[in-house]
């Protein structure tokens, strides 16, 4: 066969895979082509599923999750391989008694395993700390000073707002004033108990990130109630509201109304972290401006939708270098409630579109949602809970794209100079033009009122070389520590492990 009778027939067999366009340009990948399958939905399919975390709690290299349920059990899950099994009671986690509604993740004791916070969604029933012992878990809330009481917990983050290298904790409540306890040595005691951030605003989501850049935390609350929001700037660990003066406060909501969640993303790929709010009433995006403002764009982007949102994650489900968001919603009254779920496809950072229409299998979340590549593979999975209702569940769907898709991705576990997982580092990728290809932080908590530990997944339009760049917050202030030339075909399905320097 000649030279070109060779080329046109590799042309034909491409344009008929659909690598290449009748033009000769290359195939955008389509979100609707791509397909979800339920995983081990027999094992999941239990009614009553709130709030769902991830997170190697054993160590041995994949992502295992845990779910808090109505009826006061904690289920735990070890990925074998890919498969799920069910070990929450053999560990020592409760089967029965007060519901807790929020879970999080953190090495609060920095002993290498990650330790397990349960929020009591009820007054009368103490949180509870489950210290991971290696064989087993074992509840210490009381011993180091973290039951909480009296108050109706939602999300708690484990974040060092002292960056003094352990985990300090933000507890937020439903029904009285959140709270902030500080890490000394494994102990807590609570701080800024008469003063900001230490406030009553029926919170239900809290996210910590450094708005401003200036190396410190910042807190943004979505309140319920008709509550107002906040945004709490931190100067050197003073906090001051400063929703007001940037008109973030969402002022003059109905009773009913309110933030319900919180999600941090870059949207638009422009290196600023962006706010998403799922609300009762319409949702909001506050684009970060890089200046220390927001303008709200849900309008504008196709977001600001009044679904009764109650959960919401970013993750780019097709990998072509921007963050999708899938939120869960219901609709109708106990015990008929009915999951009616979006999942919002980024269109370049211009505009999102709801694609569920396409995927019905995943519309079927009324909660927890978290995406997690749990096997690995480079796609970006899909895990929800479904509670509300006689039916339900805390279901796991694998994102089935094709494999070349699957492998423009690359996973990034960010770690301090001993090993341990650092929330709210940043890390950001540019391409060889030293332009920014895209923005993810260690998660300091969203979904609802969960908390995972999981490596970030980028999605890439190629698997060219990049440059990673991650920013540290430390006592100095933004520290950032930069691994150049990074070929993301030789990480398919690994982690690339960035350790900060003492």
């Amino acid at each position: 066969m000649k030279s070109s009778s060779k080329i046109r027939a590799c042309l034909a067999m491409l344009l008929l895979s659909g690598v290449i366009t009748p033009s000769g340009g290359v195939a955008a990948d389509n979100p609707e082509r791509q397909t979800f399958r339920s995983v081990q939905r027999d094992l999941f399919d239990e009614a009553g599923s709130l709030s769902n975390a991830w997170a190697d709690f054993d160590n041995d290299g994949d992502l295992d999750f845990a779910v808090t349920m109505k009826s006061g059990a904690i289920r735990l899950y070890r990925n074998d391989g890919g498969s799920f099994v069910s070990v929450g009671e053999a560990m020592g986690l409760p089967m029965s008694g007060g519901e807790f509604r929020a879970i999080s993740w953190g090495d609060y004791d920095v002993d290498g395993r990650l330790d397990l916070f349960a929020g009591s969604s009820l007054p009368d029933k103490p949180s509870a700390l489950f210290r991971n012992v290696g064989e087993r878990f074992e509840n210490v809330a009381e011993q180091v000073g973290l039951t909480v009481p009296g108050r109706a917990s939602r999300q708690n983050n484990w974040i060092d707002v002292d960056a003094d290298g352990d985990l300090d904790l933000y507890a937020t409540d439903r029904i009285g004033k959140n709270r902030m306890f500080q890490n000394d040595g494994g102990k807590f005691s609570q701080i800024l108990a008469d003063t900001a951030p230490t406030v009553f605003k029926s919170t239900v989501g809290a996210c910590w990130l450094d708005y401003d850049e200036d190396g410190d935390l910042d807190l943004f609350l979505a309140n319920q109630s008709g509550k107002t929001d906040s945004l709490y700037r931190n100067d050197s660990g003073t906090f001051t509201d400063v929703a007001p003066q940037l008109g973030m406060d969402m002022t003059g909501r109905a009773k009913e109304e309110g933030g319900v969640g919180c999600a941090v993303g870059d949207a638009d790929n422009d290196g600023h972290l962006d706010i998403f709010v799922p609300n009762y009433g319409k949702n909001v995006l506050w684009r970060n401006d890089g200046k220390g403002g927001f303008i709200n764009v849900a309008a504008e982007m196709g977001l600001d939708v009044e679904n009764h949102a109650v959960g919401a994650s970013w993750g780019d489900f097709d990998n072509d270098g921007f963050l999708d968001l899938y939120i869960t919603s219901y609709h109708g009254k106990t015990p008929n409630q009915i999951p009616a779920d979006a999942l919002f496809h980024n269109e370049g950072g211009k505009r999102f579109v709801n694609v569920i229409d396409k995927h019905p299998i995943v519309n079927d979340g009324d909660h927890g949602v978290e995406w997690v590549d749990y096997d690995g593979d480079g796609a970006i999975d899909l895990s929800v809970t479904h509670g509300y209702s006689a039916v339900g569940g805390h279901f796991l769907f694998k994102n089935s794209m094709p494999a070349a898709q699957a492998k423009r991705s690359l996973h990034v576990m960010v770690m301090d100079a001993s090993g341990h997982p650092v929330p709210g580092a940043e890390v950001r990728l540019y391409d060889s033009r030293k332009q920014i290809l895209a923005t993810r932080q260690v998660s300091t908590g969203g979904g609802y009122g969960a908390q995972s530990v999981t490596p970030l997944h980028f999605g890439l339009r190629s698997t060219a070389k990049v440059s990673v760049a991650v920013t540290f917050l430390t006592k100095a202030g933004r520290k950032e520590q930069w691994l150049r030339n990074i070929k993301p075909s030789e990480y398919a399905g690994k982690v690339l492990v960035i350790q900060g320097k003492p």
